[in-house]
This record gives structure tokens, sequence and C-alpha cells, in this order.
């Protein structure tokens, strides 16, 4: 047994010998006084000693300290107090007993007025104004309650024996402090102990209470012969507090509790003050009126709770409702646009495939918004959601649906349309990201690829959504900024492009790609100035493959960086070993292409060093083609190409002449070559407009110290035309296909050395 349990066991043990003397004093039997004066003291400096054991707990937070620390004062006062009197209560006969009841007065007071202070200084949750109030009504009700109770059984009859006034002060200062117990007691009860553990904190309030109404009830007790009944009730609160000591040694810091759903003081107080007003009623009417008044008091403050609570309810239940309506709201729509997310979309799309009715999907997504984010940062990216968000709203119909999946990526669901109304949907969506979007500082244009797919009978979820992905791949592919509608079979071929992606993956591996050359030759007397790498794919099961075969697949897998950057090595080791073996009489460059994705790839600029470095191959000898869409609305392309350009690589711009851009791209990119595209040549000797193209691109490739190489001639009215227009270089069918290595070197051995200028 601990030591705290042993003191406990010796408080309780005092009250036992108390008991037994008072009912053996009642009796008659002669019995000396000492032992009854020795026990009040005795437990209640046990009692103290607990408390101060108490105080000292492990774990205890500082308020816990001071409570129990300002309880030690405290029982040790009323010790005091209760030494001083217990001559006066076992005399009451004696002419010094009132003076000795004065003067144990001041520390009795100063114990129990220190006792509450501790009490009602405990800290307390946090509470809203309403639970103060429905508190302080609670409270009134109790207090109410007990001082009719009071009135009725202790106040009302001595008065009516007794007319002495101080007699009937002294009983107005009891009845006072029986109710501020009353109102520590119902603190601790509906507030609960903060840093004192609770059942600790429930003795405390029971010794408390106890004390209290031991005092108001104390005048009651007049016989001589029951002197002893007086010290048990300080015994009962010594005990209490023991007990209450030794708990809080044990639990240390009091756990954490959950407040009550609601307090049942108030309904007790109404069934004991009714069973008092039908007692009073049914007796004796002489006191039916104050305790009528009471009774109704009491029931006119629960009544008063329970209309706050009931309006507190009503503003809970508003709230809840709010909230429960805030939380579907935000499961089923998105935070940043304020369109229905993912998952509602599924929802609203199955209703509607489950209705039978003709329904189309658009999936949109924005190109090249990763840069946006990359480069502006990820508050203008989201203020371009915002936007395109609004702008997708205002395309639609009222009753069509509006989706964000997640990312750059937004849905449609248009009810009962088929593909013509869709595809006038998606001109919309590109008219409506036609103008540019204003952000914080910038000014942007968005473009958008949009997949539209329509249902069929029988088709589920799953299978319009993946029509409506495919159908947005094959819009991506076609250039950006437009749209795509699914057609059957295209699953066929997106499937096709991923098992020849994977099949690609390992003849990079297993050595199945080759490198064929095409020479790019001057125009006055057809010898090789240099030459552009074209792969080709020795395909195990399927012969030689050119590049349209499996370029798309490569685009679509991921796998165009891993290609490139195998194209590159092997063709700057060819260039290498060319002008190794050939001397002056080598083609001067070898041209590479270079894929969008390529270029705005993080590792692209290093590749292209380690290609060179390998090879052992000075940078002038390499030319980089690059087409104008790969560089349109590129930074990161842009930045990369200026990189290239300080290293001394040179850029040609492929294909120029296709894109809309062309003339601004001659602003910001550090080309050194221009090719005009094979469709400007078809018709040069007869199409006056493609004449006319040629001629405007020579002389700006002119004026802009630029080469100029003609891609596709096939014919020697071709070449006359064009070597007439100005241009220098050419390549075609009509000076050689693409060659194989050693073909290109037997072709340049005859040229004279210094005769094979670089372009």
């Amino acid at each position: 047994m601990s030591s705290s349990r042993r003191l406990v066991a010796a408080v309780a043990a005092c009250l036992l010998a108390e008991m037994l003397w008072t009912a053996l004093f009642a009796s008659g039997v002669p019995v000396p006084k000492v032992p009854a004066l020795l026990t009040v003291p005795l437990a209640l400096g046990l009692a103290a000693l607990i408390a101060r054991a108490a105080a000292r707990a492990p774990g205890l937070p500082a308020a816990g300290r001071r409570f129990w620390r300002l309880m030690t004062a405290s029982i040790a006062l009323i010790g005091v107090g209760a030494t001083i009197m217990g001559h006066a209560r076992l005399h009451p006969e004696d002419p010094d007993a009132l003076r000795t009841v004065q003067a144990s007065a001041p520390a009795l007071v100063a114990g129990v007025g220190l006792a509450l202070y501790a009490l009602l200084r405990l800290p307390t949750r946090s509470m809203t104004r309403g639970e103060w109030i429905r508190l302080g009504l609670d409270g009134l009700t109790v207090l109410i309650s007990t001082a009719t109770f009071l009135w009725h059984l202790a106040l009302r009859p001595m008065l009516e024996r007794h007319t002495d006034v101080r007699l009937a002060l002294g009983l107005l200062l009891l009845s006072t402090t029986c109710l501020v117990a009353l109102v520590a007691v119902m603190k601790v009860v509906l507030l609960g102990s903060g840093p004192v553990s609770p059942r600790s904190m429930r003795l405390m309030a029971a010794a408390v209470l106890v004390g209290g109404l031991g005092s108001a009830v104390s005048p009651l007790i007049a016989s001589p012969r029951w002197v002893g009944l007086q010290p048990m009730i300080t015994l009962v609160e010594a005990l209490l507090v023991a007990c209450a000591g030794s708990v809080a040694v044990s639990a240390g810091a009091a756990p954490a509790t959950r407040a009550a759903p609601y307090s049942k003081l108030p309904y007790f107080a109404v069934a004991a003050t009714s069973l008092l007003l039908a007692a009073v009623a049914y007796g004796d009417h002489t006191d039916v009126g104050p305790v009528a008044t009471g009774a109704i008091a009491v029931s006119a403050a629960v009544g008063l709770r329970q209309l706050i609570a009931l309006r507190d309810n009503a503003l809970l239940l508003s709230s809840v409702r709010r909230h429960e309506q805030r939380m579907r709201y935000q499961a089923s729509h998105d935070a940043l646009t304020g369109l229905v997310n993912r998952a509602r979309f599924a929802e609203l799309l199955t209703s509607a495939l489950l209705d039978q009715r003709p329904v189309a999907v658009l999936l949109i997504d924005l190109d090249d918004f990763k840069g946006i984010n990359d480069t502006l940062g990820h508050g203008v990216g989201d203020e371009v959601l915002v936007t395109v968000a609004e702008r997708l709203r205002r395309a639609v119909r009222h009753d069509d649906v509006v989706a964000r999946l997640g990312g750059d990526e937004f849905a449609m669901l248009l009810r009962d349309v088929d593909a013509v109304p869709a595809v006038d949907v998606a001109g919309r969506i590109h008219d409506a990201l036609g103008t540019p979007i204003h952000t914080t500082g910038h000014e942007l244009l968005v473009h958008a690829s949009v997949g539209i797919a329509t249902s069929t009978p029988g088709d589920v979820l799953e299978t319009l959504l993946r029509n409506a992905d495919l159908a947005m791949y094959a819009a991506k592919e076609r250039g950006k900024g437009g749209h795509f509608v699914y057609v059957p079979g295209m699953t066929t071929r997106i499937v096709a492009h991923a098992e020849l992606g994977a099949q690609l993956r390992d003849a990079i591996d297993a050595g199945q790609l080759f490198l064929l050359y095409q020479p790019i030759v001057r125009l006055d007397d057809g010898r090789t100035a240099a030459t552009e790498a074209l792969v080709r794919w020795r395909h195990p099961s399927r012969g030689v493959l050119p590049p349209p075969e499996f370029i798309p697949a490569a685009e679509q897998t991921g796998l165009i960086v891993p290609l490139g950057r195998w194209v590159l090595r092997e063709a700057c080791r060819q260039q290498a070993t060319w002008l190794r073996d050939l001397g002056t009489a080598a083609p001067q460059s070898v041209s590479v292409n270079v894929a969008g994705r390529q270029l705005t790839g993080p590792q692209f600029v290093a590749d292209v060093v380690a290609a060179l470095d390998d090879a052992g191959l000075d940078a002038r000898h390499l030319t980089l083609e690059v087409t104008e869409t790969a560089v349109l609305d590129s930074a990161e392309a842009v930045a990369t190409l200026e990189a290239l350009h300080g290293l001394r690589v040179k850029l040609a711009l492929d294909d120029f002449g296709t894109a809309a851009s062309s003339l601004g791209l001659l602003l910001t990119c550090p080309v050194t070559s221009l090719k005009l595209d094979r469709t400007f040549v078809a018709g040069i000797t007869t199409v006056a407009r493609q004449e006319a193209v040629a001629t405007a691109v020579i002389r700006m490739a002119q004026a802009l110290d630029l080469a100029a190489v003609a891609e596709g001639i096939e014919t020697q009215a071709q070449a006359r035309m064009l070597r007439h227009l100005g241009y220098r270089f050419g390549q075609g069918y009509l000076y050689a296909r693409p060659l194989p290595p050693d073909e290109v070197a037997a072709m340049s051995a005859p040229a004279l050395a210094g005769r094979n200028p670089s372009i």
C-alpha cells in the first residue's frame, strides 16, 4: 500500500473512532473527551500531508500544483480553527465557549475561503457565449432550489424559534457559506476540473459541499448528547479531501475529458422543488408561498434555458447543414476553378449514358501549359486555368457540363448531340481561347487540343472516355490548337503504336537501327557539300521501315529522346570518320533532325556536347535541323538553341514556310540556314505563287546572311529555276536518294580539296 493510501486509512480510522465515541457518549457511557478532541486535528493534519504530496505529483501542470498548494494551506487553517473550536463543542456549558468559538472563526473563515478560491480559480475549457449562458442558468437553477430547501428546512424553523439578531446574522452567514460552496461545486461539476483529475475533483467538490451544508445545519444539532456529530461532519470532509489527494498523487496530470452532452442538475432541481412544493401544499401550508416562489423561479430558469438550447440547436443544425452542403460541393467540384471534378463528371456521364440518349464527350488539353508553370510560376498558371474555365463555360449551353479532370486537362459533356454540333463546340473553344489571357504582368495566348467522341448504343463510361482520349492524342499529333473526332479503328492504330514503341526500345539496344545520308549538293556543279542523316529501322519481321512508320510511335511513347540521342551520336561518329578518311574532300557538315521534345528536355545540350566529344568532332561540322512548330511559342526551345549557337553548332530551320510564324522565328531563333520546304519546290516551274514564295525566301536569306537549301528537287527544270533565283544548295532525288556511308564517300572522293564549301 502506498504512503498516501495509508494516510487515507488513518483518516478513515479517525472518523470511525469519532463515530464510536459519539455513539457511546450519546448512550450515556462515561467516555473521556480527550480522544474526541484529538481526532479532528489529527485527521486534518493527515489530509494536509496528502494534499502536499498531491502538489508534488509528477506530470502535474502548474495550475494543478497551485490548486493543491492552496488546498494544503486551506486544510491547515481549518485544522487550526477546528482544534480551537473543539473544546467549545464538547463543553457548550462553559462560560468561555462563545469566546472560544469567536477565536476560531478567523482561521475557519480563511480556510473555507481559501478552498473556495482554489476551486473557483481552476482553469476551464473554452466555451462559446451560448454555453456560458446555459451554464449560468444551470447554476441559478440549482442555487434557487438549494436556497428554497435551506429556507424551508433550516432557516425558517430557527427564525421562528429564535429572534436574536446575532443569531439571525449568523444564520445568514452560514447560508451564504453554503451557497458559495455550492457555486464552487457546480463549477467543478459543470465545467470540469481542468488540470486536476476528474475523480479527485469530484471528491473535493463533495468535501466542500459537506462542509458548507454541515455549517448550515449545525445549529439544528442542539442536544448536548450529540455534540460529537459536529466533529463527525468535519471528519467526513477530511476523509473526502484525503481521498481526493490520494487520487491526485496516483493520477498526476488530468486526462483529456469530453464535455457532457447535457447537464442533469437543472432537471433534478425542478424535480426536487416540485416534490417539496407538493409536500408543503398537502401538509403544512404555512410555508407554501416561499416554496412556491422558489419552484416557479426554478421552472422559469429551466424553461429559459430550454428556449436558449433550442435556439442554439437550431443554429447548430443550420451550421451543420451548411457544412454538409459545402462538403458535398467540395467533394464534387474543383477547388480552383469551381468546375465539377473528375468523380462528379464520371457520375453525370454514367447517368447520361443510362438514359440511352446521344451524348458527346470533349477532352481538352492545354498545349505547352507546363512551360507557363515552369517559367512564370504556378500563381500565373492558376490564373490561366481560372480564365480558361470561365471561357469554356461560356462556350457551351447552360445544361452542358464542364469539368476539370486535373492539371491542365478539362472535359465537356454535351447532351442530345452528335459529332457535328460537338465539332462546332470545339470551334467555339478555339475561338474563346484565341483572345490573349491577361494575368499579373503577362499577356498569354493559350491553345488547346480537343478530342471528341460521341456515344453509340451500349457504350459505357470507360469506352467513351478512352475514345475521347485517343482522339485528343490524335489532335496533338496533327499539331497544336486542333481537334479530332474519334473514328472506329483508332484504337487499333494506337495499340499498334504502343506495340511498335515497345519493339523500338529493344531495337535501339539490339543494333537494328542504321543511318542513311542524303547528300546536300551545290546546285552549280552537283558536288556534295553536306549530308542529312536519316534513320531507318531494320525490323526483324517487317523489313526496313522508313521514319514515318515508327517516328509517330516514338513521339507517342517518349522514345523520341533516346532515339534522337542515338542518331546524334552515330551521325557525329560518321562525320568524323569521313573527315579523317577523305580530308577536305569529305562532306563538311552532317545535318541531324531534332524533335521538339528533345529541344525542351533539360539534357539535350549535354547530349550534343557528349556526342561531339566522343566522336572528336568540331561543332562547326554539325548542323541541327529544327522545325518551325518545334520552337513556336516555346521559350525553352529557343533557350536551348541559344546555348547550341554559343557552342558554334549550326542551326537550320527545316520545312521553312509551312508554319504561321516563320518571319517572327527569324528574329528570335539563332539559325544559320533555311531549308525551303519541298511543297514550294514541287510546282515552282508551273505555279507562280510557289515561285514567289521561293523568291521571297532566298531574298530573306540573303538579307539576313543565311544559307538557303531547297528540298525535294526531282527535275532539272526545278534545279535551273532555283539556281536562277539564287539558291546555291539543294537536295533531292535528282541528285541522290539517301545512301549508305560508303556510297557517300565514293561520291565525295573525286572532289578536289577545297571545292566542298560548308553550308
